[in-house]
Parts: structure tokens; sequence; C-alpha cells
């Protein structure tokens, strides 16, 4: 409940106008025409402008705007006539100054306790905020950081990321590389009618592995049953870790756990943790199992084996839950993957082989042969599936997503693993991550070479 003066200022505040009326290209059309924004975007981000705004004037701290938010803080401010004589002192009734950041790393620190505050603030007054104009910290202070302007006229714009594909666009895909493989079938057929052995030999091929296809998709489709279930299951973080990344992703929340609550201080380093207080006995058994592995080694590097870690607990209670597969199911699902290469070359040895011979009589025994052995990896690359989950752990899984708290790191490293630590502490556990990865691609060089 918004107090007099609270009610008065938001009033004042939805009241103002940034465009003006007699100017053609307007303050909406230009942060339209600067960052690519959509009208529908640009007036929402106007919107959450006014609302940082009132929050600079009734919370009782410093408030950080989302990026969005300052990208029309600061072409208002350009706006000095605008923002100094009508907005300030009349609409805020104080100076609202904007400063630059001076750097290093205990502001970057502040910064992220101060945005905390803030997504704090505008929920007890707003409710939560909209994730795509007020970005989690890991974004906030993360890859927004490295946004800059381009000139489109001498750029192209391609992103990084591909959008992953939905189930109806995977079948279309399938549908159509099965129709090509039979059109090209029956054009070789037609354009050697006189070439019996080598059209039956062709026919059968092509057969034999639109056979294998829909074989392995129905296996796939049985082994990763169940699809729905009565209930959702109500998961904490370290189940909604081990569902999101296995064993591993447990284990590594668990650390960064310790660390975001400063029980262990991580050094980049020499890549190893110091204890800084004791874990208290109730806490979750992962937190401990780490905790007691400190006392022996301290190594990041030792610190983030899975299978030294009793997590199977956590498997148990999934797979109760119909969300991993058992049996013969996670066996399809994981094992047969290794027999891919295996066959994939197989089938391509003999191919050559038999060509080579030129051999009449082995044309069509061998490419039976080839599409037999051909049709075993497609099977097996159909029923892989690297994360175990059946489809409603899918499911269940892409609800969370949906729906976590963004502003929660627990929630958020437990759903997209490193890529979610940003700020304090959590930077230079960043940076240790990075430093392996990069020992791991250099071939475990510890000399840079």
């Amino acid at each position: 409940m918004l107090s007099a003066f609270q009610s008065a200022l938001y009033q004042r505040l939805q009241a103002f106008e940034l465009d003006d009326p007699n100017h053609e290209f307007g303050f909406t059309r230009h942060l339209m025409k600067n960052n690519g924004w959509t009208l529908t975007y640009a007036q929402r981000a106007i919107a959450e402008y006014k609302k940082f705004a009132f929050l600079t004037v009734v919370a009782n701290h410093q408030v950080v705007p989302s990026d969005q938010v300052d990208q029309v803080w600061h072409a208002h401010v350009l706006l000095t006539q605008s923002y100094w004589e009508e907005f300030c002192p009349k609409v805020l009734g104080k100076k609202l100054h904007h400063h630059p950041a001076r750097g290093g790393r205990a502001e970057r620190a502040e910064f992220h306790r101060l945005y905390a505050q803030t997504i704090a603030s505008y929920r007890q007054f707003f409710g939560a905020p909209p994730i795509d104009l007020w970005s989690p910290p890991d974004v906030r202070f993360g890859a927004e950081l490295k946004m800059q302007r381009i000139s489109l006229n001498d750029h192209w714009v391609i992103p990084k990321r591909i959008p992953p594909l939905k189930i109806a666009q995977s079948w279309s895909i399938l549908a159509i590389g099965v129709g090509l493989m039979l059109i090209y079938s029956g054009a070789a057929h037609g354009a050697m009618p006189e070439q019996a052995t080598g059209n039956t030999a062709a026919n059968l091929y092509w057969t034999i592995l639109f056979g294998a296809v829909i074989l392995g998709l129905s296996l796939r489709y049985v082994i990763q049953s169940p699809s729905q279930q009565p209930h959702k299951p109500q998961l904490d973080n370290y189940q909604t870790a081990y569902l999101a990344g296995g064993d591993s992703r447990a284990v590594e929340l668990a650390i960064t756990n310790l660390v975001h609550q400063g029980y262990l201080r991580p050094n980049v380093r020499n890549r190893t943790f110091a204890i800084e207080k004791q874990l208290a006995p109730e806490a979750p058994s992962l937190e401990q199992q780490v905790m007691k592995q400190v006392h022996q080694t301290p190594s990041f590097k030792d610190l983030r084996q899975a299978s030294q870690y009793q997590t199977n607990f956590l498997r148990r209670s999934l797979e109760q839950e119909k969300l991993l597969m058992t049996g013969w199911a996670a066996f399809m699902g994981s094992s047969f993957v290794w027999f891919i290469p295996m066959t994939l070359l197989s089938g391509i040895l003999l191919a050559v082989t038999c060509s080579g011979l030129g051999i009449q009589s082995l044309y069509v025994d061998g490419a039976i042969c080839t599409a037999a052995w051909l049709s075993i990896g497609i099977v097996t690359l159909c029923c892989c599936s690297s994360s175990g989950r059946t489809r409603w752990g899918d499911r269940v899984l892409g609800q969370i997503q949906e729906q976590h708290n963004a502003y929660d790191l627990t929630q958020r490293f437990a759903l997209y693993g490193y890529t979610a630590l940003s700020g304090g502490a959590l930077d230079d556990l960043k940076q240790m991550v990075a430093a392996e990865a990069q020992e791991n691609t250099a071939g475990g060089c510890g000399c840079g070479c």
C-alpha cells in the first residue's frame, strides 16, 4: 500500500511525457533506432524507467538500473532541459545524477549487492519484474556489459546461438530428409532401367535405412516413457541440478553454495579453497561431503570429481518420480552411443571394399551389408539420450526453467551451471572454472604451451 507521498510521486511519473509532440522523430523512436527495439518494447522500457525513478526516491538504498532502463536513462539525461528543468525538480523533487562506474572487483561486488536490493525493492512495490527488461545478475553484469553499437551499413549481425528446434520443426526436418532419400532412390531406379541388379540393390539399401530410422525413433519413444504423470513433483535445488546436468552439476552446486554463503574462499592463483567458517550440522548432505573433502584436498580440480561423492540418493529420488530413465532404457540411451563410430566406420569401409572389388555378384550383397551396418548406427543415434531424462523429465525441467526465480543464484546455477556465476567471490570461482577449461583445452599443459 503506497503512502500519500508515494502515490503522488507515482502519479506525477505516470503523467510525465518524454515524447515532445513538437518533435517529429521523438524520444521513443530515438530509443527504437539506437537500440533496435520495437515500439512496444521501447514503451515498456520507458515504463520501467519511471518505476526505477520512483525507487530512487522511496528506496532506502542506492538503486541500480537494468541495462534496458539504463539506456532510457542515458537518452533522457541528454535531453538536458527536460531532465534538469522539468523531470528532476518538478517530478522527482530531487537531483538524480548518473555516475559512471570506476571499475574494479570491489565496486563490481557492490553493484551486485545493490542490484539485488533493487530487485527486492521492485518486488515490494510492483511485484515480479519482467525478466526481459530486468535481466538476472549474471546477464546484467556479464553479457550485457559486452554490448556495443555497430553500423548496420558496414556489418552483418549474425547470432552466435542457434535457437533450439521445436519438436514440430525436428519432425519436419526428418520428414524432408526421408523424402530426399526416397526421391534419390526413385531417381536412381529411373535413371538406369537396364541395370536391374543395381536398382534392386539401391532399393534394398534405402529401404533398410528408412526402416532403421523408423525403428530408432520408435525405440527412442519407448525408452523415454512416460511423457505424463498425474502430479508434478516438487524438486529441491539439488534434485533440479541433477536433473539438468547430472551428478557433476549437483556437486558443483554444493561448491558454489559454500562459496556464496562464505564457508569457502576461492584462491584463483592456486585454484584452491580455504575454509572461512564451519558448516552447520543441518546443512545439505552434499555440502557436508564437500567440506569434508576440502579438509583432505583443497584443490578445485579434485573437489569437482563427482565420483568421490554419494549422489545416488538424488538419482533414486528422480527415478521414483519417473524423471530419469532406468534399467535397459537407460542402457539403450547412454551405453550404445559408443557403438556409433564403430558402426559408421565399418559401413564405410565395407562400402569402399565392395566398390573396389567391382564384382557384380557382390553388388547387392555389399549394399545390403553396408545398409545393415549403417542401420545399426542410425538406430543407435536415434536412441542416444545423453541427458538420461524421460519425456516427463524433459517436460518438468522445461517448466522449471520457465517458472524459476531468475534472481535466485542457487536456482540459476542448478539450471545453467557456471554461466550463472557473477559477482564478488563468485567471479573468482568463475575464473577458476575458466582456467581449468583452458588447461583442459591445451591438453593439460601448465606452462601455456
